[in-house]
């Protein structure tokens, strides 16, 4: 949620005090919001509390660090946590362009920079699947050798990012 919209919300729950329950009262007392908490101008009165940092972005970092990527499946845990979903929504957002580059954005960027790539999200899948084969010395699966004869095809088709994704795992225009 935006500043504006926090702002917004706080605002709608200060003129709203009267029609709320006394467990919503205390709650918003206990965040710090009261009726007329607000200055003479009318605006929301600024505090200087901090944030914790969202649990989301451990559990990226933490599956960053376990597989090198950021790229699991949608259905994917890992720690009880759902880093493939919630990757979905968090790019989603991205793409309608309700994730402006925040501080999430960028901290995501930073654990890995594909981790919203211009391209369809399973090429990305494949291409850390392929990645992971490479670096480890193992044959490809069937499966995997299909899709990375499949990109050596169509080259030029791929966006230029890609190639240079594929020619840094050794995998070389047909």
């Amino acid at each position: 949620m935006s500043p504006a919209h926090v702002r917004a919300w706080t605002a709608a729950q200060r003129t709203a005090w009267d029609r709320l329950r006394p467990e919503q009262q205390k709650l918003l007392t206990e965040l710090g919001i009261a009726p007329g908490t607000a200055d003479a101008a009318g605006q929301p009165r600024r505090t200087s509390r901090v944030y914790p940092v969202s649990p989301e972005l451990a559990h990226a970092r933490a599956y960053a660090q376990a597989h090198g990527h950021l790229s699991p499946s949608a259905d994917t845990h890992h720690h009880a946590f759902p880093p493939g979903r919630w990757l979905v929504q968090t790019r989603r957002k991205a793409r309608q362009g309700h994730l402006a580059p925040t501080a999430r954005h960028q901290a995501l960027t930073a654990i890995d920079p594909w981790w919203n790539p211009p391209w369809p999200h399973i090429w990305q899948r494949t291409y850390q699947q392929a990645k992971l084969h490479q670096l480890n010395g193992q044959l490809q699966p069937p499966a995997l050798q299909e899709s990375t004869d499949r990109q050596r095809t169509r080259w030029t088709t791929l966006h230029p990012n890609q190639q240079h994704l594929l020619t840094s795992i050794g995998i070389q225009p047909g």
